[in-house]
């Protein structure tokens, strides 16, 4: 196969050349990822708050996701703005599965006797006390509200990553979320003593 004066061609001409060849798309995407690797690392890198090994990964997942995708490009933006929407996808994506790992993660750690030396009695009381945060999650937060307190206390994202992560450009972002979830949630535990309100303020 001769080699493609792709240097010249704009990103959409490579796009729609890759589509319409099987043969020459590798060499076509090869050239787009080399064209946008440091945009792509720099958009990782702001949704991953930093931390640049989780920026790496979720470059790479990026480029996969574009090379599964990329049949799907109906050239109604450009390649950069459909680019940079398969970025936030995939970070969304990783942040909700981040978001339920640990829950899963401490079922199966409770569940399994051999994992733990606390007294039965102690492990019971632990489990239920999850059972009733995770209960009033569901019944007292809106949607937003418990995810940005998810990602703040469990995966430790800072607010301003969250505001990026989530696009909340409201004056306040994450911060008027995070400040209502713990409001409503103390005001639901208020009734069950002191003990509950600390195992939940814990939890969170």
């Amino acid at each position: 196969m001769p080699p493609i004066d792709s240097d010249r061609q704009a990103d959409e001409q490579l796009v729609r050349a890759a589509q319409q060849d099987a043969a020459a798309a590798p060499q076509l995407l090869d050239e787009l990822f080399r064209r946008h690797q440091r945009r792509v690392g720099a958009w990782a890198l702001r949704w991953c708050d930093g931390r640049t090994e989780d920026a790496a990964d979720l470059a790479q997942e990026v480029f996969l996701r574009v090379q599964e995708k990329l049949a799907g490009f109906r050239f109604e933006s450009a390649f950069t703005t459909w680019l940079y929407l398969v970025t936030r996808t995939v970070a969304l994506n990783r942040a909700d599965a981040a978001r339920r790992r640990p829950a899963v993660s401490l079922e199966e750690h409770e569940l399994d006797p051999e994992d733990s030396a606390a007294p039965a009695d102690e492990v019971a009381s632990r489990a239920q006390q999850v059972a009733l945060l995770r209960a009033a999650v569901v019944a007292v937060l809106e949607p937003l509200e418990a995810r940005v307190l998810h990602l703040h206390y469990t995966d430790g994202l800072t607010l301003p990553a969250i505001d990026r992560l989530l696009g909340l450009d409201n004056k306040s972002g994450a911060k008027a979320y995070l400040v209502a979830a713990k409001r409503k949630l103390r005001r639901h535990f208020e009734g069950r003593g002191p003990g509950a309100r600390a195992a939940a303020e814990e939890e969170a």
